[in-house]
């Protein structure tokens, strides 16, 4: 009989789909959505809380395990209810519950209810598990408001193990384009506010447009109420296009039409389409924030400042890169993100904090 596993989630992201395909496999999975849709006021907030706890009080006796994507609200009643019957939390930690960008009010320590309660589950989980090393703990720089961000700038004195397990992706999902492909700047994200306008560094993506007129340029996820939007308030030139949300499987074909990728985020994880984009041959161009450089490395280009020349100058050394740095784009992400090293490395480290339980 397969040990039962208690997952709990925020988003039916991609990334969150992933890992309840591959934890179905090892365990009896039982999974509660915690629906943000539905805790927009305080009585719809307290409703989701006794669903949950009713939930935990029929679902954990018989668990062995409890692990949660993001920290959060969400996570409260799962640590506090499971400590309590002696059974492990490990927590994803994916990038909003990492830092504050008090410029822009994201991120999870910009709160002043939520963040007390981050710290909680911080100090009380069992063991943390970071997609990247730079979301426990990463240096000041211009693009993050000039103060270091990170769990440990958040949360003095933690002391809570960690593990870095990168996500995984399936290669064959994300195949190289191309070597040849018109001059076409692309950045993939689902913007409908201008926060994640912001947050996305889109802002300074449509500045970058109008001092390279002969590349075209292309965001891809912009819901029709943004786009509107964005031609009133930041007037992009002709040869931007904004485009609405596709569905996944229509992004392996843009980006094997994309001849540079665009990730200029001022905060974020590890991000899923950087990764995906630079699988499928796109030459990124990228912030030096969190999972970014690490994932880009030596076969892209990090733009050091956010600032409109910075990006100019950094996209068109990428524009003039050869076929080469194509592959090289793809071969990084092939040797540090496959799918089966999350399976292994997560799957261990849940299988050990159930044999501390049991020993």
């Amino acid at each position: 009989m397969k040990p039962r596993l208690l997952f709990i989630y925020l988003h039916p992201s991609p990334f969150v789909r992933d890992d309840l395909a591959l934890l179905e496999a090892r365990y009896e999975v039982r999974s509660f959505h915690f629906d943000v849709r539905r805790v927009r006021s305080p009585g719809g907030m307290l409703r989701m809380l006794r669903a949950q706890r009713t939930w935990l009080q029929r679902e954990l006796p018989e668990a062995a395990l409890v692990l949660g994507w993001f920290v959060d609200y969400h996570m409260v009643l799962p640590v506090q209810m499971a400590r309590r019957q002696g059974i492990p939390v490990a927590a994803v930690l994916g990038g909003f519950d990492c830092y504050c960008l008090s410029e822009l009010n994201i991120g999870v320590f910009c709160s002043r209810w939520r963040a007390p309660l981050a710290r909680y589950v911080y100090r009380n989980a069992s063991l943390l598990l970071p997609v990247a090393a730079s979301l426990m703990e990463m240096p000041a720089t211009p693009w993050t408001g000039n103060r270091p961000q990170g769990v440990r700038a958040w949360v003095p004195g933690l002391h809570t193990p960690f593990r870095v397990i990168p996500t995984g992706y399936d290669f064959e999902q994300w195949p190289l384009g191309p070597a040849e492909r018109p001059p076409v700047v692309r950045t993939v994200a689902l913007v409908d506010s201008e926060r994640v306008l912001r947050r996305k560094g889109v802002d300074l993506l449509l500045a970058a447009a109008a001092h390279l007129p002969e590349v075209q340029f292309e965001v891809v996820g912009v819901t029709p109420e943004m786009q509107q939007r964005i031609r009133e308030r930041y007037a992009p030139p002709p040869n931007v296009r904004l485009r609405e949300p596709v569905p996944r499987t229509a992004l392996p074909a843009i980006y094997g039409e994309t001849s540079v990728y665009a990730q200029l985020s001022r905060a974020e994880g590890l991000p899923n389409a950087l990764c995906e984009a630079m699988l499928c041959g796109c030459i990124p161009v990228g912030s030096p924030v969190f999972g970014i450089p690490e994932a880009i490395g030596d076969a892209g280009f990090i733009v050091e400042r956010p600032e409109v020349g910075a990006v100019v100058d950094a996209l068109r050394r990428a524009l003039q890169c050869n076929a080469r740095w194509r592959t090289r784009a793809r071969a990084r992400i092939l040797q540090l993100y496959p799918k089966e090293r999350r399976i292994r490395e997560l799957i261990a480290s849940l299988e050990a904090l159930r044999q501390i339980r049991n020993s």
